[in-house]
């Protein structure tokens, strides 16, 4: 936990000399973007979703996570039956969304009444209504962007909660599996994990609680390992469980007794978890930030560096030279800017090639769709309660449009590098050979590397800067008008981009969604012998309605993302055409000063230089610590996260208990 703080704050220190200098240097844009970068890394978000089945101590969990032991209702009488999340606030703010789909409304309350809308006891049967809860907190645990999420039970019967909960599980940065020390993993929670967080979120770290409520909670956690060992056909040492006490984290809140701190293991599970974030979305957070602060820097020093060059005795040819190269290059990027520009054409045709890729992807992905509604139309327990089967349905589609969209991510990055490489834009501003953005390769889904460039090492890995936005389009718009509004608060200050374009459009496909789910579950309130014939009549119409709206909605979404990246790229060559601009200016102003004027700024710019070259060095200092931040770890993390899904969900057999 503390690197990544650490890194953070050590990053966010950066920005103050740099708006200075841009201050200093009369340069309000530049100013303004650096704001605005410094703004999106503080507001960023880091999603940690917490699952498992009923009574198994998630609440207890969180609020030993938090440091808050009265925050969630924690009784033994008590289950949670509603999806929580926390997230930082300067001041504390709970806000609860109530109402039927589509007409929900936000409702602000009180600590005191959180128990009124989470727990079966005081909200028996949803009696309230409630979607979800949103908790702000000033909490210190969640200020560097941590939020958590707590869902119902494993197999909860109001399936409009699960169908949330599959709603966040597809774009977590991390998932806790919690389970506890009374009894190992039974099949419904192996089903669980197999079938509703592997396929979409690989990054998991498995929890026991309770330790202290047993004498031998070793062997569970033996079993627990077996079982998972099989499943996700990985080694015994690769299947990292964590046991813990939140009683005993808990007690040492209160007696502040270090042994009571050190028997609960907390700090290992804190490690665990933070560690595995830093790897995964927070190292590519804080490199996106020192990247724009080392391209802002570099703007700023350049029609400095280019004016003190100018007073270094240089001959007259060599500075007619040095124009001559600035005039060349502000001809390039004005070339670039022309309605006609090459960068236009390839930008169209790789984003047909774009689509016809998410297409087949598509149509593959809804052919598994029609493949799982048989499954569970021949599953008895399920058509007693089709509704269930719509929400299972619902989570399989929605964890197939959020996949479409990270390959959509995927694949416009590529395309966008190539553009910038083929336009010879600015594609490394901290030039760490380390880094080697051009050269780097990352591992996809389908087990093939590809080469990557500067926007996708830096906004796709995982999860990129404008995805994070995914979260809280997918999330506010299935609840939609002004429990959307409530919900945008939780997700904050995401950055623009061609990866929010994507969040934003697919997230909408949820909103149709539980349209349709909401006009199924009307329908098939009738039926009367609730068989696999009569149930097939209505979840196939489902099926063909909702496949008939993400396919819109995916055509959308490419629509969409051509002009945002057309905007992307246009602002990027301005921006880099200005400041050519401002360099040729500086020198041929250089070359017309007096020799009084000359020594006067020159003397000026012995004491700017070299703060600008000190902070250009601490940025790649920084940056370098943080690409290689978690490498000791590294190894094991590829080799936890590189399994395709296609090898998950063996036979389970006998060894599960039910």
């Amino acid at each position: 936990m503390a690197n990544y703080q650490q890194q953070k704050q050590k990053v966010l220190q950066l920005f103050k000399p740099a708006k200075t200098l841009a201050e200093g240097q009369k340069n309000i844009e530049i100013k303004q973007n650096l704001e605005e970068v410094e703004k999106r890394l503080i507001e960023e978000k880091l999603f940690v979703v917490v699952c498992g089945e009923f009574k198994q101590g998630k609440s207890s969990l969180m609020n030993a996570l938090l440091n808050e032991p009265e925050l969630f209702p924690v009784d033994v009488d008590i289950t949670t039956n509603l999806v929580s999340s926390i997230t930082y606030g300067e001041t504390e703010k709970i806000t609860v969304v109530l109402g039927e789909s589509g007409k929900e409304q936000s409702q602000e309350i009180q600590r005191a009444e959180i128990p009124n809308y989470v727990t079966e006891q005081h909200n028996k049967g949803n009696f309230h209504q409630a979607k979800m809860l949103i908790l702000q907190s000033p909490n210190p645990q969640l200020k560097e962007g941590l939020v958590l999420v707590d869902t119902p039970g494993v197999g909860s019967l109001n399936v409009e909660h699960t169908a949330v909960t599959y709603a966040f599980i597809p774009n977590a940065d991390a998932i806790i599996f919690v389970s506890d020390a009374l009894a190992p993993l039974s099949a419904k929670e192996l089903d669980f994990i197999t079938e509703r967080i592997v396929p979409y979120c690989q990054n998991l770290i498995f929890v026991v609680t309770k330790i202290d409520a047993v004498g031998n909670y070793e062997n569970i956690i033996a079993s627990n390992q077996e079982k998972l060992a099989q499943l996700l056909k990985r080694p015994d040492s690769e299947i990292s469980i964590i046991p813990v006490s939140s009683s005993l984290k808990l007690d040492y809140l209160k007696s502040q007794e270090t042994e009571d701190l050190e028997d609960s293991n907390f700090q290992q599970l804190e490690n665990e978890l933070w560690g595995l974030i830093s790897q995964q979305r927070g190292k590519i957070l804080l490199i996106k930030a020192l990247t724009e602060l080392g391209r802002a820097v570099n703007e700023i020093k350049a029609p400095i560096q280019v004016e003190w060059e100018t007073y270094q005795q240089q001959s007259k040819q060599e500075l007619e030279k040095s124009e001559r190269q600035l005039q060349a290059t502000k001809e390039r990027l004005a070339s670039l800017q022309e309605n006609n520009a090459d960068w236009l054409t390839q930008l169209s045709y790789g984003l047909q090639d774009i689509r016809k890729q998410s297409i087949h992807q598509f149509d593959i992905g809804f052919d598994k769709v029609h493949h799982k509604a048989n499954e569970y139309l021949d599953d008895n327990r399920l058509l007693k309660n089709p509704t269930e089967i719509a929400s299972l349905l619902e989570g399989d589609i929605n964890g197939l449009m959020s996949n479409l969209g990270k390959l959509l991510t995927q694949e416009t990055a590529e395309l966008y590098t190539n553009i910038e490489s083929a336009s010879k834009l600015n594609l490394n501003p901290l030039q760490i050979d380390d880094l080697e953005w051009e050269k780097a390769a990352i591992s996809l889904p389908n087990g093939k590397n590809k080469r990557t460039g500067l926007f996708e090492k830096s906004v796709v890995i995982v999860r990129n800067i404008g995805f994070t936005a995914t979260p809280g389009a997918m999330i506010g718009q299935f609840l939609g008008g002004i429990a959307g509004a409530a919900i945008g608060t939780l997700f904050g200050g995401v950055g623009a981009g061609p990866g929010m374009v994507i969040g934003q459009t697919l997230g909408g496909s949820l909103a149709g969604l539980a349209g349709a789910k909401l006009g199924f579950d009307q329908s098939v309130s009738q039926i009367k012998d609730k068989d696999r014939r009569e149930v097939s009549k209505f979840i196939l119409p489902y099926i063909k309605q909702s496949q008939m709206l993400c396919r819109k909605v995916l055509d959308d979404a490419i629509v969409d993302l051509e002009q945002s990246i057309r905007e992307e790229l246009r602002n990027q060559i301005k921006r880099e055409k200005n400041n050519c601009d401002r360099t040729l200016r500086s020198l041929q102003e250089a070359r017309q000063r007096s020799q009084a004027q000359v020594q006067q700024r020159t003397q000026e710019l012995q004491v700017i230089l070299p703060q600008i070259n000190q902070l250009q060095k601490n940025i790649q200092q920084l940056a370098q610590v943080t690409v290689t931040m978690g490498a000791v770890s590294d190894t094991k993390q590829k080799t936890e996260v590189a399994q395709p899904v296609t090898t998950v969900g063996g036979e389970k057999g006998s060894w599960a208990d039910d």
